[in-house]
């Protein structure tokens, strides 16, 4: 990390979540109503938890229009996103990546899907992330691998004058992985609630292993004047 690294320190927690919630800017109401002057800020990450999408543009001259634009988009904030790929010679868009309805989580979309997850990794977000970084490497280099392979095949295409054939390709090839990714994803979602349910690491080996907070956390929550004894004084 660097000196602007937000899963360190008291703010991000016993458990180093690096999202720093946004508040009412000018004011803060008491328990009375009464408003009064808030001083003082979170840094903003560029990485905000609010984020609704991230994207890459490849414009690459040297190849036709058809396959040479490529947008990499991944939906909600980028540090728990997969980023996907999609063609400018494509005809149409997987109807999963276009839905996003922040009062409907619908299991048929990608969005839905990646903002459960961010979500729900703050609760324990130095242990999760680690499972969340894992599975975005592989999707994502499932796709590195097959890029070449499948620009050659979109490519020999268009230059036999079978652009319609290209376009085709590479809108099903997109569509496709976009399915392979919101599946994964919402595997990886059930995945992480059964590995840290209640706070425990639960494993096939072993079921219920504490997980319980750093000694430097325990110390500034005041852990060690915690109550010793809960018998009734006279």
């Amino acid at each position: 990390g660097t000196e602007f690294d937000l899963t360190v320190g008291l703010a991000a927690g016993p458990f180093g979540n690096p999202t720093r919630y946004e508040g009412n800017a000018e004011s803060v109401a008491d328990t009375e109503g009464k408003l009064t002057p808030l001083i003082g800020e979170f840094e903003r990450p560029l990485d905000i938890y609010r984020c609704v999408y991230s994207y890459v543009v490849q414009s690459r001259s040297w190849l036709p229009d058809t396959i040479g634009g490529l947008l990499w988009y991944g939906p909600d904030r980028p540090s728990t996103n997969v980023l996907m790929p999609f063609y400018s010679g494509a005809t149409d868009l997987p109807k999963q990546i276009q839905q996003a309805n922040i009062l409907d989580l619908s299991r048929d979309s990608v969005w839905s899907a990646f903002n459960f997850v961010a979500n729900f990794c703050t609760i324990k977000y130095s242990y999760m992330i680690k499972d969340i970084r894992e599975e975005r490497a592989r999707l994502e280099n499932t796709v590195f691998d097959l890029q070449s392979l499948i620009e050659a095949n979109a490519l020999a295409l268009c230059k036999s004058g079978k652009t319609a054939e290209a376009k085709k390709l590479l809108t099903n090839y997109s569509e496709k992985n976009t399915l392979e990714v919101l599946n994964s994803w919402h595997k990886l979602a059930e995945n992480l609630y059964v590995k840290y349910n209640d706070g425990y690491l639960n494993t096939e080996e072993e079921i219920g292993q504490p997980l319980f907070y750093p000694s430097w956390w325990l110390k500034e929550a005041g852990y060690e004047r915690g109550p010793t004894s809960y018998q009734k004084k006279n």
